[in-house]
């Protein structure tokens, strides 16, 4: 990847960049990825846009909940709660032994 030095501005509305600094990712998506010392402005990758894909096709199939529809009061889970209840749910034999189990039952 090649670096260059654009001049841009800092304003109210936010970063405003020229245009003609884009000019070569006119038709492509960007991403915006910041690091400690910088923000780097980038054509987004494939595994950006995979990940775009798999994230829809799961909100479709409704596995995935869109981020806004989370009740305005949730509390996402304490990292050390959700460690309890991973050994609390890691308990007894694994699913996959109870599984197989119930279908040898039903033959």
């Amino acid at each position: 990847m090649t670096t260059s030095v654009i001049q841009a501005q800092i304003t109210p509305a936010g970063l405003l960049i020229p245009r003609a600094a884009l000019r070569d990712w006119q038709d492509k998506d960007i991403e915006v990825v910041r690091d400690e010392r910088r923000i780097i402005i980038q054509p987004k990758s494939e595994a950006a846009h995979e990940r775009e894909r798999v994230l829809s096709v799961l909100e479709t199939a409704g596995l995935l909940l869109p981020k806004d529809t989370l009740p305005p009061n949730h509390q996402p889970v304490a990292p050390d709660k959700r460690t309890e209840l991973g050994h609390k749910f890691n308990e007894g034999r694994p699913l996959y032994e109870i599984v197989i189990e119930e279908r040898d039952d039903r033959v």
